[in-house]
């Protein structure tokens, strides 16, 4: 039997987030990079927010509808795309981050 550890372990590399291209080129795509979120496809951080938007007002319409058994049985998705966008921007809120913002601004790229 796995320990509580090991099974937290597992369910937080099943939530694993991370930048795609940690070398921008321009600094359009540092500041919306393209992101790679387990469980969901590559896109850019602009994406995934509204995406994230959408599925929002999706679950304002089920609640208005009383579907609340698909609520739950989307409930994982739309958590792990959340938990997805924090680590993110968690990630480019990071001196190194803000440092390659601030080199390609001074480049003009």
């Amino acid at each position: 039997m796995k320990s509580y550890k090991e099974y937290h372990s597992i369910i937080k590399e099943a939530r694993d987030a991370y930048i795609w291209d940690t070398k921008p080129k321009t600094l359009k795509d540092a500041e919306d990079p393209e992101i790679q979120v387990s469980g969901f496809p590559r896109m850019l951080l602009s994406q995934y927010k509204a995406q994230f938007v959408r599925a929002s007002e999706d679950f304002l319409k089920w609640a208005k509808g009383g579907d609340y058994e698909w609520i739950e049985n989307k409930m994982s998705s739309y958590h792990g795309l959340l938990e997805g966008i924090q680590e993110i921007e968690k990630q480019m809120s990071k001196p190194a981050w803000k440092k390659k913002i601030t080199m390609l601004k001074r480049q003009g790229k």
